[in-house]
């Protein structure tokens, strides 16, 4: 998975554990997460999930993190705006 944008995180964490065949539960076990911030992360709903937290997912579902700063982003995707912000 390539993520350019904060937002992009949680959808491909959920499709990264959905492609092997794994419950949040089960993500929540291999972790030590809980259920609950599991989801709030996959549908965007974590504040601060922590570089921490994301590479004990990233070991969980097999894959790496590489960074690289020069095409990570920190402005939302404008498309989605929840109206939240000024």
């Amino acid at each position: 998975m390539h993520i350019t944008r904060m937002d992009q995180l949680g959808p491909e964490i959920r499709k990264a554990r959905k492609a092997l065949g794994l419950s949040q539960t089960d993500l929540a076990l291999a972790t030590g997460l809980s259920v609950k911030f599991l989801s709030q992360l996959e549908t965007g709903k974590a504040d601060n999930p922590g570089f921490a937290n994301i590479l004990d997912i990233t070991r969980a579902l097999g894959g790496q993190v590489m960074l690289d700063w020069s095409d990570m982003s920190s402005e939302p995707d404008p498309t989605q705006m929840d109206g939240d912000r000024a």
